[in-house]
């Protein structure tokens, strides 16, 4: 019996890279999390990743290699070529890189195909998540970073530079009391909320922690964040008119102060856009590759 095809799916993000086996459904059949920052003084986080790949032993024996799709936090060209070094360290382009080390291993030209991270993870949720039956739905990621994918028909749109991505850069409200900040991702993402708490307090605690057990101050900063998204993401809405929104990423998945204002704020807009919570969880890019891998 002939085994069935398999893919390779990579989602390199700025703390951790996962590479998964993936079936032509979505069946995740073998899985695999390194750390992304490469060791060695002077390499880069690239050569970690391509190292990972080489040592992952990808087992011929699930299936036949078809193909593999790879996610970056970076700004990714229409046509897979990175444009940014802002998250990650990188030399060779990825596609070229990850062709030779898997002609290397013995499994010989198998094609490969790029995307940025959140493209991936609204295509993952498009093919089996909170996206799947929509014909369009606009993908916020919230999580250490923020940034945004509109998806047509199961595809995210890359834009005409693939920078389609950016909603980080929306600008961001003034709070009385606070210093400003340069755009939305250093007021309302994961890594700006702990930075604006320190700001404020002298203490640096991580997100996880201000969102679990919420001081005075954490729950000033969260409920402010929250408003601000839900602003900004009615505003986006009423520009694109998607089906749905769908927000995603370890902080826009968890309930909790920032929700319930962004809720609020997003509700009180009038928009039309029904919000679905993303349902892959920090497995939608992985298998938004898997499926960029696939397609046609």
């Amino acid at each position: 019996m002939t085994p069935a095809e398999v893919v390779l799916a990579i989602d390199v993000g700025g703390t951790k890279t996962l590479l998964g086996l993936v079936g032509a459904e979505g069946e995740v059949l073998a899985e695999h999390q390194v750390a992304t920052r490469a060791e060695e003084a002077d390499a880069d986080d690239l050569g970690r990743v391509l190292r990972a790949v080489a040592d992952l032993g990808v087992d011929v024996t699930r299936g036949t290699l078809a193909g593999v799709g790879a996610g970056f936090p970076e700004y990714v060209s229409p046509d897979g070529h990175l444009l940014s070094h802002e998250v990650i360290s990188w030399g060779e382009q990825p596609d070229a890189a990850l062709a030779r080390v898997l002609r290397d291993r013995g499994l010989g030209d198998v094609p490969v195909r790029i995307d940025s991270d959140v493209r991936l993870g609204a295509r993952g949720e498009a093919w089996r998540g909170a996206g799947r039956g929509l014909g369009s739905f606009l993908y916020v990621s919230l999580g250490t970073g923020l940034s945004t994918a509109l998806v047509i028909g199961s595809r995210p749109w890359p834009g005409a530079h693939g920078e389609a991505i950016a909603f980080g850069e929306w600008p961001a409200p003034s709070v009385p009391g606070e210093e400003p900040v340069r755009n939305l991702e250093r007021f309302a993402s994961g890594a700006g909320i702990a930075e604006r708490y320190l700001a404020r307090t002298g203490v640096p605690r991580i997100t996880r922690e201000l969102t679990v057990n919420p001081d005075a101050d954490a729950l000033e900063v969260l409920t402010s964040a929250g408003a601000a998204l839900g602003q900004a993401m009615a505003a986006l809405v009423r520009v694109l008119d998607p089906e749905a929104v769908v927000l995603g990423g370890g902080l826009g998945s968890a309930a909790g102060p920032l929700h319930d204002a962004l809720d609020a704020t997003y509700a009180a807009a009038g928009v039309r856009a029904p919000i679905r919570t993303a349902t892959l969880g920090p497995r939608s890019a992985m298998i938004g590759a898997a499926a960029l891998a696939w397609t046609p």
